[in-house]
């Protein structure tokens, strides 16, 4: 979600590509100035991922305030580039009540669609998007052991046994007992320890649970916001203004660790992100802004983003992005530098990655679109009903053997395994197609 500013090469060719389609007849022409089309449940995106280049950021200059890019980075292959580690965003108003990240077990593959439903394809058209952020609990951390295989990809049961090597991975649980202190969550006791855990027999086939999130506890996730130098983590500078930081229990505030969100939700303008539990190491992130809490976000060709969450209506205010809810997907390397400010300071310009999961385009609005922001650029005018007074459940399923990436509204529950007919039946639900050039 980045904000208006002077036309580049990445966002010419979008229009250009937008101007040379047409239309399907019976989409209509809002006030807001953007397309839509019909509702959907799901929509499929295909061909997604290309060869291309994309400038990384080398240096970030206090005293100048300018900062470097330097040779291109170069990427090809399915769904590149948007297989590289990626952040996931959410603007309010929002309430988030379930989310995580799954990977394949050992022996597992993605089925492709044994027959392809009759869908309609919208051709992208020119959006005007406009991304922009305004600039009592107790918790315990428990850490658990999670297998994983060369891949990195976490396996279980059997499984454990062909397994390489094997991580570490914090899970946040709330307790009673936290004041606040200025709006930030502060601790009034806290205990760790070690615990082993279970996720039970995996069946070949099935996908298992890495990240997950819920009101008050989670695992494998580490929630930040754009705090940095307020509240004991991060940093603020003149030049390059807040870092990321880690976010409070109130999902708004800053914090000096990493804790569970509440069953908070945020307000219009307001924003957090999820990276996962692993910290940067060395360079195996690249460069990023001096003293931030750096971690990892995820990556990987086959993987499935689960979501429950509402988006009420929040009309009493004036916030840039007055209830304009949104979640989307950023390549990891822009928000561990600079999400918002200057183009030279973040990858994003370039084309390093970026995938709108659900968004509101204008305000009030209960159309939600999913686009995708890279060198291919593309997706659907066809839109998601927007969950204004109840929850919606979703799955972003990241198919690598058949360059498609599925975002499926779903009605399962969201286990420690997901099963292999489960998976299935979401690739094979009909929906709107968003064909990338």
């Amino acid at each position: 979600m980045k904000f208006s500013r002077k036309t580049s090469l990445l966002s010419a060719l979008t229009v250009l590509t937008s101007l040379s389609t047409t239309v399907n007849a019976d989409c209509t022409l809002s006030s807001d100035g953007n397309y839509y089309c019909a509702q959907t449940e799901a929509v499929i995106y295909s061909n997604v991922g290309f060869s291309g280049s994309y400038l990384d950021v080398t240096n970030m200059d206090e005293s100048s305030c300018a900062c470097t890019q330097g040779s291109s980075t170069t990427f090809s292959g399915s769904l590149a580039p948007l297989d590289e580690e990626v952040s996931i965003h959410f603007r309010g108003p929002l309430n988030l009540k379930q989310f995580g990240v799954y990977y394949p077990s050992s022996g597992s593959s993605l089925k492709k669609r044994d027959t392809e439903e009759p869908c309609e394809e919208v051709v992208s058209t020119k959006v005007q998007h406009k991304h922009r952020r305004d600039v009592a609990v107790e918790y315990v951390e428990v850490t658990s052991t999670v297998w994983v295989d060369s891949n990195g990809n976490p396996v279980t049961g059997s499984a454990t046994a062909s397994a390489t090597s094997y991580t570490q991975v914090s899970t946040i649980v709330s307790k009673a007992g936290t004041t606040t202190t200025g709006g930030a969550a502060t601790t009034t006791a806290s205990t760790a320890s070690s615990a082993s855990t279970s996720v039970g027999s995996v069946s070949s086939g099935d996908w298992v649970r890495g990240s997950y999130f819920t009101p008050g506890s989670t695992t494998n996730c580490t929630f930040m916001n754009h705090m940095g130098g307020s509240a004991g983590s991060g940093v603020w500078s003149s030049c390059f203004g807040n870092s990321i930081s880690y976010a409070a229990a109130d999902g708004v505030s800053g914090a000096s660790s990493a804790y569970a969100l509440d069953d908070i939700t945020l307000k219009s303008g307001e924003e957090y992100m999820i990276f996962s539990g692993e910290e940067c190491s060395g360079d195996d992130c690249g460069y990023y802004r001096e003293n931030i809490p750096a971690y990892h976000g995820f990556s990987g060709k086959d993987k499935i983003f689960v979501f429950e969450f509402q988006m009420p209506s929040d009309t009493d205010g004036s916030a840039y992005n007055q209830d304009m809810p949104a979640i989307w997907l950023l390549n990891a390397k822009i928000p561990r530098t600079l999400q918002y400010g200057n183009a030279d300071c973040s990858c994003w310009e370039s084309g390093c990655g970026e995938m709108d999961l659900f968004e509101i385009l204008s305000a009030g609005s209960d159309k939600l679109i999913s686009h995708v922001h890279d060198g291919q650029g593309g997706g659907s005018q066809d839109y998601f009903q927007r969950p204004v007074s109840s929850t919606l459940k979703a799955a972003v399923i990241f198919h690598g053997e058949d360059q498609t990436i599925h975002v499926v509204e779903v009605d399962d529950d969201f286990g420690s395994t997901l099963s292999s007919s489960t998976v299935t039946g979401w690739l094979n639900q009909a929906g709107s197609a968003a064909a990338l050039p």
